[in-house]
């Protein structure tokens, strides 16, 4: 857990506080007391949120190479293999990839899993959600393939196949590894808000 994170946090549990504090208060009929605290609990906030905003603006796009592990605390993921072709539909002219992640354990105590995690997509500005349908016809010829949130042991890992349609014309689409929203938005260094996500890179189409 990094020093952002834990100064998130005890900012959080402190509001939490602030406002209990604040209800107290106003029971005891001290209003005046009680709106000055939460002035000065929206004032603390509106400061970091200020901060957030100008790291974020000012960070990178962080870019991990095919082949390269991008990894949340132990557990760790790596595009190492795509594939594409056209879309089997008549109505669409999609391209369809199939990308292998391989996800590993770096864990070196207890068996985990990298809960929530998903894959996209993304390319132009633009996020492309995983194919249900290629999905499953692919799974159906193939075999079920693991989820990136499989648990895994200490050193243990596995390979999975994501499949996506894009249109025609995407250039240089990457894939993103994330959580959805989560209050990691709000914690500084980490916020996507200003600028591109993280990606992995796609090696050659083999």
């Amino acid at each position: 857990m990094t020093w952002y994170e834990l100064l998130f946090i005890f900012l959080f549990l402190a509001t939490v506080a602030a406002v209990v504090g604040a209800l107290i208060l106003v029971a005891s009929r001290r209003r005046a007391s009680a709106g000055k605290l939460m002035l000065t609990v929206g004032a603390i906030w509106c400061i970091y949120l200020l901060v957030l905003a100008i790291s974020d603006v000012a960070a990178r796009q962080k870019v991990t190479k095919a082949g390269d592990d991008r990894c949340f605390d132990e557990m760790c993921f790596a595009v190492i293999h795509v594939q594409t072709s056209s879309s089997p539909s008549t109505t669409r002219s999609d391209r369809i990839y199939a990308v292998t992640v391989r996800v590993t354990s770096h864990s070196r105590g207890r068996t985990q899993a990298e809960g929530g995690i998903r894959g996209r997509l993304y390319a132009g500005g633009k996020y492309f959600d995983v194919s249900q349908r290629a999905q499953k016809s692919y799974e159906a010829q193939h075999g079920e393939t693991p989820g990136l949130t499989q648990r895994l042991a200490p050193g243990e890992g596995v390979q999975t196949v994501l499949l996506f349609e894009v249109p025609q014309g995407i250039e240089n689409p990457a894939l993103t590894l994330d959580h959805g929203f989560t209050p990691g938005y709000f914690v500084i260094g980490e916020s996507p808000f200003f600028h591109g996500p993280d990606v992995l890179q796609l090696p050659e189409d083999q």
